[in-house]
């Protein structure tokens, strides 16, 4: 049995009076004896009209419409009524027993319908605005970092990411600086089975030799000075997701070592530790460097450059996918006028100045060139005259039978034409590859970045 122990009789009163919903209370012949404040806001009606009269007296009196109050003279019942204000009633009514069993008195709950309804329009209202918000946030999770572009190299890239996302297959991805490969990178992770868990990007290039062994592989309570207590590495961390190393070519060469006994035990024991610690990191490494010159050059362990050759992902330059250029335009002039409250456009020539620039940054080059001409445009149109010197000087003039074509982009044209004819006459890319005298996996990403 419960007991009031907190509130005596007139506070328990004073706090039904004070209901949301309107409680009525009725002796044995359906004469109501208590009434709280919300039955006479609901009904319209003061309670010295409403307590102590029946519901026929009420019908009488005009408070109700028809004799439906006589639900408080009978079992547990819920009945619709109508009330001569207009306003629509909800009633729940039951018998209240004693405890010797008997029936007491009956108490009936009133609802207003209007008021229910419009809670019920506010709750779904919120609750659409919250899904709304929901689907901007998971939207802009989604896209931020998507592949922009149009061009054969970029579709060819979607499709390949598509197809080793679920795999655990470990990853490099090579291309210049600013192409995107950060990007790509978290696009794997956005699509496979590890999008829940932990993304993580060290740079190898970025940290100092001497701390990028405790960053990576973590420490034991008095591994070194300063040490004081222990500290899990980045592959810890990582644990159930993924791990890219950015810049893998800039590793030290004693570092390689313990990098391959992971990728091969799937283990990891911290500097001064003896305990090796299980792992299932997705690793990724990405690098703008030639891993086959380290390797010739003895700067890089070519037992760890096979390991990392499982799947090489090539990102071309953008000079050479110049269909993602307007995209591209597009989705960063979207973002910065978003970011500083502008409407900004770039006219047609700027674009062909675009197309004709050897954007030796590549997408990251271009985005910070767009973000600048954002801020700094205080017309709505950008046009060429806004564009830097290098950039507004075309650097492909078309002379005699065309366009004079830097000594690089002929060299490449040339290699590209010479790996076609010898592709065309092999039987696989392995025959290829020794008629070029060149490895496999270089061959494999020449005809990536060529798209043959």
């Amino acid at each position: 049995m419960h007991h009031l122990t907190m509130l005596n009789e007139v506070d328990f009163i004073r706090s039904i009076d004070q209901s949301y919903v309107g409680i009525l209370l009725s002796d044995l012949e359906g004469r109501i004896f208590y009434a709280n404040e919300r039955v006479s806001e609901i009904s319209g009606a003061p309670l010295e009209e409403i307590v102590g009269k029946t519901p026929k007296e009420m019908e009488e009196a005009g408070i109700i419409i028809k004799q439906s109050m006589e639900v408080l003279q009978k079992n547990p019942l819920t009945i619709f009524q109508k009330l001569h204000n207009d306003a629509k009633v909800f009633i729940t009514s039951k018998p209240v027993y004693g405890s010797n069993g008997e029936i007491q008195c009956f108490i009936a709950n009133y609802y207003d319908l209007s008021s229910l309804n419009h809670l019920y329009t506010e709750h779904m209202r919120n609750m659409e605005m919250k899904y709304t918000e929901l689907k901007q946030l998971r939207s802009q999770f989604l896209h931020t970092d998507d592949w922009i572009g149009e061009s054969q190299s970029t579709k060819h890239l979607q499709d390949l990411v598509t197809k080793v996302a679920n795999t655990d297959a470990v990853i490099t991805i090579i291309g210049e600086s600013g192409v995107g490969k950060e990007i790509i990178a978290k696009n794997i992770h956005k699509q496979s089975n590890r999008h829940h868990a932990a993304y993580i990007q060290i740079n190898c290039g970025a940290i100092p030799e001497n701390l990028i062994e405790s960053e990576l592989f973590g420490y034991e309570k008095g591994a070194f000075t300063g040490a004081q207590s222990s500290r899990e590495g980045l592959l810890e961390a990582a644990n159930g997701g993924t791990l890219l190393l950015d810049e893998i070519g800039e590793m030290p060469l004693h570092l390689q070592v313990k990098l391959l006994r992971v990728l091969q035990t799937n283990e990891v024991t911290r500097v001064g530790g003896t305990k090796p610690r299980k792992l299932d990191v997705r690793f990724i490494a990405a690098t703008n460097k030639n891993l086959d010159d380290l390797v010739q050059a003895g700067q890089f362990r070519v037992d760890l450059y096979y390991r990392l050759q499982v799947i090489p992902i090539s990102i071309p330059p953008l000079r050479e996918r110049k269909k993602d250029i307007r995209p591209l335009v597009d989705y960063f002039l979207a973002k910065y006028n978003r970011k500083y409250h502008k409407k900004s456009v770039v006219t047609e020539d700027v674009i062909e100045a675009f197309y004709h620039y050897s954007w030796p940054g590549n997408i990251r080059q271009l985005e910070n060139l767009l973000e600048h001409l954002v801020i700094l445009t205080e017309r709505p149109e950008i046009d060429v005259d806004s564009l830097p010197s290098e950039i507004r000087q075309n650097p492909e003039p078309s002379t005699l039978d065309g366009p004079i074509h830097s000594l690089k982009h002929v060299k490449e044209q040339a290699e590209k034409e010479h790996i076609q004819k010898v592709l065309h006459h092999s039987t696989s890319i392995r025959e290829a590859a020794k008629v070029l005298r060149v490895d496999h996996s270089t061959l494999v990403r020449k005809i990536q970045r060529y798209e043959l």
